[in-house]
C-alpha cells in the first residue's frame, strides 16, 4: 500500500495543502482522492481516507473549517434523493468508523458555483469526523450526516474564498461610485 493509491490516513507525500487540480483524474493520479465518481473514498474496516465536497447532495453545508457532509446513496440516476441512506453501506460505514477512530480525513473541494469556498478541485487539508449520526434530510429521508472539523496545523493558511460579484454588490458599487 502506497500513499499514491490513496489508502492512507493523513497527507499525501509531495502534495501541499491548497494544491489545485483541473480534474478528478488528476486528483486520483496524485493519490489525494482516488475515486472519480464517489465523494467518499474509504474502507468499512479502516475508515475514510478522503472526501470530495461538491454539488452531490443538497444537505451538505460548507463553512470552511466546519463541514456538514452527508453520506452516499438513496439517489436516482438524476441525483434526486428518493430513499433513505444506509449507514451500513461501505463508504457510509467508513465515515461512521472515522468518527470513532478520529483518524484524519483528506478534504477536497470540488466545482460548485453555489459555494464560495469551492475552486475547480483543491486539496484543503485534514479534517476529523467530529460527529456522525442519522438525520432527516431536506427531502425528509434519513441521511448519514457527518460533521467534519479542520485540524489546526502549524503554518496552515486559511481556506481561500472565491469572491463572486452579485447584482446586490454591483448596485452598491455603482451607488458608492456616484456618491463618492
Amino acid at each position: 500500500m502506497t500513499s499514491r493509491d490513496g489508502r492512507t490516513f493523513g497527507h499525501i507525500s509531495g502534495v501541499e495543502v491548497g494544491t489545485s487540480f483541473n480534474s478528478k483524474a488528476a486528483l486520483a493520479d496524485a493519490g489525494v482522492h482516488k475515486l472519480q465518481q464517489s465523494g467518499i473514498h474509504g474502507d468499512k474496516e479502516l475508515g475514510a481516507f478522503s472526501i470530495c465536497l461538491s454539488k452531490g447532495y443538497e444537505d451538505n453545508v460548507d463553512r470552511g473549517n466546519v463541514i456538514t457532509y452527508v453520506g452516499s446513496g438513496g439517489q436516482d440516476e438524476d441525483g434526486k434523493q428518493i430513499s433513505d441512506q444506509d449507514p451500513d453501506s461501505g463508504v457510509n460505514k467508513a465515515m461512521f468508523l472515522s468518527s470513532e477512530t478520529r483518524r484524519p480525513v483528506r478534504v477536497v473541494r470540488g466545482a460548485n458555483d453555489d459555494n464560495a469556498y469551492s475552486p475547480a478541485f483543491r486539496y484543503d487539508g485534514l479534517y476529523v469526523v467530529d460527529e456522525a449520526k442519522m438525520m432527516d434530510g431536506k427531502k425528509g429521508f434519513k441521511m448519514c450526516t457527518f460533521t467534519l472539523k479542520r485540524i489546526d496545523e502549524e503554518g496552515q493558511k486559511a481556506i481561500p474564498i472565491r469572491r463572486t460579484l452579485t447584482l446586490g454588490k454591483l448596485a452598491k458599487m455603482r451607488k458608492n461610485t456616484r456618491t463618492g
